[in-house]
């Protein structure tokens, strides 16, 4: 990666930053808002292929409901309501927003590097929002009763599945636009070893 060109010195790189990540708020949102419904529905069905493949039989299924929502559902477990819980698909993906606006927003570097970088750290988030969404699954198991006799989930389990998505859900979630950005942008702001 490039060092931050002569011309333009840390102060200066982090106010054209600032007001560059101002710029591409609005269009990243509109981005994000025009891409979601089609987003949620990959999700859905990726999460419902890797939590089919961590168990046996493969009983779980996720449907999208009203275009940000999944429902979860058990063939070998019927339920009154039809389903046993309702995750909010869109609330995994939308610090999305400050990823765009952050790649985006990057002065003295050329656009087809931010893009690439913007595409590497789009593909790491892709994951992560999976992997997300499995662990919301395996949460609405663990909390449920007649799914954790079925399963014989042990406390262990029940703490760690709880543990983990709520550590994906809540601090990772928020911190993985500015991670990203780090890792790729870092060394950029870093003084030059002579």
């Amino acid at each position: 990666m490039a060092a931050v060109k002569p011309a333009l010195d840390r102060s200066a790189w982090f106010r054209r930053f600032a007001r560059n990540v101002a710029l591409w708020l609005v269009p990243s949102a509109v981005a994000w808002l025009v891409l979601t419904p089609f987003y949620n529905v990959f999700l859905t069905k990726s999460t419902e292929n890797l939590v089919r493949l961590t168990e046996g039989p493969a009983v779980t299924r996720l449907q999208v409901k009203d275009t940000h929502y999944f429902v979860v559902t058990r063939t070998d477990l019927p339920t009154s309501r039809g389903f046993l819980s309702s995750v909010r698909v869109t609330d995994t993906h939308f610090p999305l927003i400050m990823t765009l606006a952050f790649f985006l927003a990057v002065p003295a570097v050329s656009w087809r590097r931010r893009l690439e970088n913007l595409g590497w750290a789009s593909l790491i988030s892709i994951f992560f929002h999976i992997l997300s969404l499995l662990l919301w699954v395996k949460f609405v198991y663990v909390g449920n009763p007649q799914v954790r006799e079925l399963e014989a989930y042990s406390s262990l389990q029940v703490n760690g599945w709880g543990l983990a998505k709520h550590l994906a859900d809540l601090p990772f979630k928020f911190a993985m636009p500015l991670l990203l950005w780090s890792a790729f942008y870092i060394r950029q702001l870093l003084p030059t070893q002579r």
